[in-house]
């Protein structure tokens, strides 16, 4: 709570505001919005806070880091840069998608853009929590498709299941 208040008061230093996005971004389930980081450090300028996501993009990249900082769509988050997926991709969590959700991924990744009705056809009711447990995760997108939603994979999907981009 006190760096918060701090980032309220305008306080917050380079380092510190800088620390902040990182460990929003590493500890984040889904890609976060640059208004979501500037809340978080007390800016509400937009370009002000690209600014300092492009420096950690930058801190990252030139350490040689095998962690990057991937934007989509405007969204941004931390992932394994794509050159070391094969080698510590056994590492990778199975349980971070429940089984169910699982399923509707692989549906959806074989037929992407397939519309929330369709899924709810093919697989059942269950579809509208898999799909929002996997919006939430990062792993699918929706957008507005008429009367019903349609959805898509992101990076994020195709760097978690080594597909290239």
């Amino acid at each position: 709570m006190r760096g918060r208040r701090k980032a309220l008061d305008g306080y917050m230093d380079e380092n510190e505001s800088r620390a902040i996005i990182e460990a929003a971004l590493f500890m984040s389930s889904r890609p976060l919005s640059l208004q979501e980081m500037g809340k978080l450090i007390g800016i509400a300028a937009p370009g002000f806070v690209a600014q300092k996501v492009r420096a950690l993009q930058d801190a990252y990249e030139s350490a040689g880091s095998a962690i990057e900082i991937a934007e989509e769509e405007g969204k941004y988050y931390m992932r394994v840069r794509q050159q070391f997926v094969p080698a510590v991709k056994s590492f990778a969590q199975a349980a971070e998608i429940s089984p169910h959700a699982l399923k509707t991924l692989a549906y959806v990744a074989k037929n992407e853009g397939v519309t929330k009705r369709t899924l709810f056809l093919k697989l059942g009711s269950t579809i509208y929590t898999d799909v929002s447990e996997l919006v939430e995760k990062g792993f699918v997108t929706t957008k507005r498709a008429g009367r019903t939603r349609s959805v898509h994979t992101t990076a994020k999907f195709k760097a978690y299941f080594g597909q290239t981009q």
